[in-house]
């Protein structure tokens, strides 16, 4: 027997109305935020990745460096405006130990609220696993079907003692997990920490036609504070001094007992004699270098660092400050056009990139614009 469609529109209606009635992130339709919802959720993020769907729980801050003085510890997050039951998941510091027993179990029955906040501690983790001040990464994982399934994952780089790595979502939608202003545990992220030296001007390419292009490459640093910054610290694995160091884009380690003054300026160029010369680069403001390596004309991550500890015979760096930056012409790196478009004129059209605001986070395109060069102003 045939079915009108007017008879079929009390029974689509009557389950539109049951489905706006179900809980929000009840991706299978049962009307319940159960582990089937998270698995179908964590097929999908397996393969895309990294903007996490909305009704999700997230790690959303870590401390992986308190040396003593308090455990380090995991912050999740629920996104949804349901309580979520994470009983029986996992949180891990290794892809191959999702679920074993390298893994630390969280305990059933355990519930985070909506938009509610749950921290677990080093102590809570035993001898299961332990974060790494040089750099590690978290896993939040469950088992469904006898297979894990991650739900969530966070890397970060050496950490400086009792600084916290969090969620931050740039202007772009860009999902970032880097060090914070502030350790927030069971609160939300404090703004992402800015300074006390950013990185405020980047020449990466500048066309005069001829073979020699490189050598008028430069990146301007600036001292954000109203006291002066030492670009050196004592060595942490022993007696004596070590260095800041441009440890991305190019590599420069600073000279020793390099200072800048409150609210200063400093160029590191590739040729600091020409660069000084062609940009009329104030006398007061110092350029150093040469840096022996090029900043690439497609684009890269340039960053800022403070040395950190030895581990056989590596020193591992901290990150102080860094700009991901593209020529604009790279569309295929990001979800439409790329964003760097807004700056093209600095791809060879001989302007720098020049940061709007030294106080506000780096690495965000749109507190970047293209301007006539002004290195050491």
């Amino acid at each position: 027997m045939k079915t009108s469609i007017i008879s079929l529109i009390p029974i689509v209606f009557m389950a539109a109305l049951a489905l706006a009635n179900c809980p929000q992130g009840d991706l299978n339709r049962d009307c319940k935020v159960d582990l089937f919802d998270f698995a179908l959720m964590a097929e999908s993020w397996l393969v895309v990745e990294p903007n996490l769907p909305f009704g999700t729980v997230i790690i959303n801050e870590v401390v992986p460096h308190s040396h003593g003085t308090a455990p380090d510890w995991v912050e999740l997050y629920n996104t949804s405006g349901s309580a979520i039951n994470i009983g029986g998941w996992y949180l891990s510091d290794s892809d191959r130990h999702l679920t074993d027993s390298e893994a630390y179990q969280i305990p059933g029955g355990t519930t985070i609220p909506a938009y509610g906040y749950l921290t677990f501690y080093e102590t809570n983790f035993g001898e299961k696993f332990k974060l790494s001040e040089n750099g590690d990464q978290v896993y939040l994982s469950l088992v469904r079907n006898a297979s894990p399934f991650g739900m969530d994952d966070f890397e970060f780089g050496a950490s400086e003692v009792n600084v916290s790595f969090g969620h931050y979502t740039t202007s772009t939608g860009d999902v970032k997990f880097i060090a914070m202003d502030a350790c927030t545990p069971n609160q939300s992220n404090s703004y992402p920490k800015v300074g006390p030296v950013v990185i405020t001007e980047i020449m990466y390419y500048y066309d005069t036609g001829n073979p020699d292009n490189d050598d008028y490459e430069y990146i301007e640093l600036y001292n954000i504070k109203n006291y002066p910054v030492n670009l050196w610290i004592p060595d942490p694995c022993g007696p004596g001094d070590v260095n800041w160091a441009i440890t991305k884009g190019v590599d420069y380690t600073f000279p020793y007992h390099t200072t800048m003054t409150a609210h200063s300026y400093l160029v590191v160029a590739k040729d600091p004699t020409l660069c000084r010369s062609w940009f009329e680069i104030p006398a007061e403001v110092p350029v150093l270098g040469p840096f022996s390596s090029k900043l690439s004309n497609e684009g890269e991550n340039v960053e800022l660092s403070i040395p950190g500890e030895v581990v056989e015979n590596v020193r591992y760096f901290i990150r102080v400050d860094n700009v991901n930056y593209s020529d604009g012409e790279h569309h295929e790196n990001f979800e439409g056009l790329d964003p760097w478009i807004k700056t093209v004129a600095a791809n060879g059209g001989g302007d720098s990139l020049q940061r709007i605001d030294a106080n506000a986070f780096g690495d965000d395109v749109n507190n970047w614009k293209a301007y006539g060069p002004t290195p050491g102003l």
